[in-house]
């Protein structure tokens, strides 16, 4: 079937409105008000993310709440990735470049994950579960490459930084954690790329939006750091 230009740019307006709106539900406030009746956005890290709720859950319930909490939220947060990415595959079919529609699908889940119109657009999570969610749904596989490429950019850092590898700061707020995740999402573009170049562009505009969302962490370690 062939469409006018016109037709195609509403079908990937569409995708865009879509998928914007399927990344904007947020998950770990629900949550979180739902178990222990706090904002997620006042409290903790302020960041509306499974681990600040993780941390939130354990503080008011006990780890065993809190460890279903974060598998929880982290489901449902990449559910809603596949679902969109899974809805722009599907329109693809109508005919126009399905690869457009990907890195549309791909951007906005993320772009709704982290600056819901459910917050008036205020930032929200840092968007790395809805992310993977996308790994998941273009390449089954890509997704566990991501996490190991991320996982032990992290450890590099913490034997760069700091001279060892500390695995209980793995999962900190801040420190050697965020400067690792930082640069392994970066670095990860690389080694997806050589897995299956097709991977590149659906998740090169996300991966730029997630480190955008990083900057403020990156900062606040840095002047953390003591002056020589």
């Amino acid at each position: 079937m062939i469409i006018s230009p016109i037709e195609s740019n509403a079908w990937l307006i569409l995708i865009a409105v879509i998928s914007y709106i399927i990344g904007s539900f947020p998950t770990a406030y629900f949550a979180t008000r739902g178990m222990t009746g706090k904002d997620i956005r006042l409290a903790g890290s302020h960041n509306v993310g499974a681990m600040n709720a993780y941390r939130l859950i354990r503080d008011e319930k006990s780890r065993g709440p809190a460890v279903a909490g974060l598998i929880g939220i982290a489901a449902v947060d990449m559910w809603k990735a596949i679902l969109a990415i899974s809805i722009a595959r599907w329109l693809g079919f109508l005919g126009y470049n399905p690869d457009i529609a990907l890195i549309i699908g791909g951007l906005f889940v993320v772009l709704g994950h982290i600056y819901p119109f459910y917050f008036k657009f205020k930032e929200s999570g840092r968007g790395i579960a809805a992310f993977m969610g996308v790994l998941l749904a273009l390449n089954e596989l890509s997704l566990p490459l991501w996490c190991v490429t991320v996982g032990a950019s992290i450890f590099a850092a913490q034997y760069v930084l700091i001279g060892k590898i500390n695995r209980k700061a793995f999962f900190s707020i801040l420190g050697t954690q965020v400067v690792g995740r930082v640069v392994g999402i970066g670095v990860a573009l690389v080694p997806l790329y050589f897995f299956d170049h097709r991977l590149l562009f659906p998740t090169l505009a996300a991966t730029i939006l997630i480190l955008i969302r990083h900057i403020d962490r990156v900062r606040a370690y840095l002047k953390e750091l003591p002056t020589r």
